[in-house]
């Protein structure tokens, strides 16, 4: 039985190899377009923001009361370009009527030839001598980026400005400035180097196994049932005087180790993709959206896993494995046609996928213990946590013991399918 079942296993997996493309799908795209999209988009959104940080903004200013000290700031600013009223603004707008200037200013935003218009009013200047609240209004465009970018620059400008109003206030009054001392807060992260590396992979790899144990062997999975099916080559396989049981199990095995296969190409190229490439993270991003560069360079990630962790998502995603390569042939071989079992086999997918994604998003979610007797989401939970150093016996038994379950009835289902002629030989 043991012969049988790997001389169809090597048959499978030989026809595999010659096949361009389920090598493609099983090697090429998760060795190279998996880290290519992933720790490509991310160094391409870091250069985005790089570049938009370094971008020279238009600003307009309608000074109905004058406001020098602000203006000059604006103006110091090297990423800052002031443009005049004349430059922009036809000759024919008529400056004498209120508000007229206003709409100029508004349809020139709106057709992206400015970036922000800064209207200061005419009680500007005797409302800070009154030391009384004085508001100056800021038009820009949600949708465009460089608007957007001005605006937030405009907002630290204004800040700056009110403290330097501040001092001079209360230097008037004689008043210790010290008076506005208030609490600041001084954040400490106790968070390993380690932990915040686990944190990011956990982000990514979990999805990419459950993703690649239903993509990897799909091709294969097709071919060996419905492909076969095409090819009028399954009824010469079953006249062999061989159990039906055997050649479920020798085509299962040869899905099994196709998919596998690719699970480990696409973790382990996206894994060294991430460590010779200097790695990405969340914290970098959030500090470049701060201003704050030095604290975005400080951090440290440490992408290093524990042998434990390495055992445990080499186990738990053989098991996977095994139940989806289960799955998925059971059903490709209703389909008659390679075309037909595309169709069958998407939907899965996004039901799969789905719950992953949701879960694997949904940040300081604390899991019951039941959520990991759920197929795939158990293996994304475990992934997560191992990855972080966390490891609960309780959860690797209940992961691990009922995707071992859900193997088995996957592959009984599987064999059941098979020994039906209605479903191998349908019109």
């Amino acid at each position: 039985m043991l012969k049988t079942i790997l001389t169809i296993w090597k048959k499978e997996v030989k026809d595999t190899i010659r096949d361009r493309r389920t090598l493609l799908a099983m090697i090429i795209m998760p060795m190279f377009l998996m880290p290519v999209l992933t720790i490509g988009l991310f160094k391409f959104m870091d250069y985005q923001m790089e570049r938009q940080s370094e971008k020279i903004v238009k600003v307009s200013i309608i000074e109905k009361g004058e406001a020098p000290t602000l203006v000059k700031m604006i103006g110091n600013q090297e990423k800052i370009e002031i443009v005049g009223i004349d430059d922009i603004f036809s000759e024919s707008s008529m400056r004498d009527s209120d508000g007229v200037d206003n709409n100029e200013m508004k349809k020139t935003i709106a057709d992206n030839e400015l970036d922000l218009g800064i209207i200061i009013p005419e009680n500007f200047q005797e409302n800070i001598k009154n030391q009384e609240v004085v508001e100056i209004t800021i038009i820009q465009k949600s949708t465009n980026v460089d608007s957007q970018s001005a605006l937030a620059r405009m907002h630290f400008l204004v800040a700056n400005f009110n403290d330097q109003m501040l001092q001079e206030r209360f230097a008037d009054q004689e008043i210790n400035p010290k008076i506005l001392s208030k609490v600041v807060v001084i954040t400490e992260d106790v968070a390993s180097e380690k932990e915040t590396g686990g944190f990011i992979l956990g982000l990514m790899i979990p999805l990419f196994i459950v993703m690649w144990s239903i993509m990897g062997g799909q091709y294969t999975a097709i071919d060996v049932s419905a492909g076969e099916k095409e090819r009028k080559t399954l009824e010469s396989l079953l006249f062999v005087p061989l159990k039906r049981v055997d050649i479920v199990l020798g085509k299962f095995l040869a899905v099994s180790t196709v998919s596998l296969t690719s699970v480990v190409v696409s973790i382990g190229s996206f894994y060294i993709a991430l460590i010779y490439s200097g790695g990405f993270g969340p914290m970098a991003m959030s500090g470049q959206e701060l201003g704050a560069e030095k604290m975005a360079e400080s951090v440290i990630v440490n992408f290093s896993i524990d042998p434990m962790a390495i055992l445990i998502l080499l186990i738990i995603s053989l098991f996977l494995v095994l139940m989806f390569s289960a799955i998925i042939l059971s059903i490709a071989i209703f389909a008659k046609s390679f075309k037909e079992a595309q169709s069958y086999i998407s939907p899965s997918y996004l039901v799969v996928i789905l719950p992953v994604i949701l879960v694997n998003s949904m940040s300081g979610f604390e899991p019951d213990l039941w959520f990991f007797a759920l197929p795939a989401v158990n293996a994304t939970l475990l992934f997560k946590e191992v990855l972080m150093g966390v490891y609960n016996s309780g959860h690797i038994l209940l992961t691990l013991s009922s995707l071992i379950i859900y193997s088995i009835i996957a592959i009984f289902i599987a064999t059941k399918i098979y020994s039906k002629e209605g479903v191998l030989f349908r019109d």
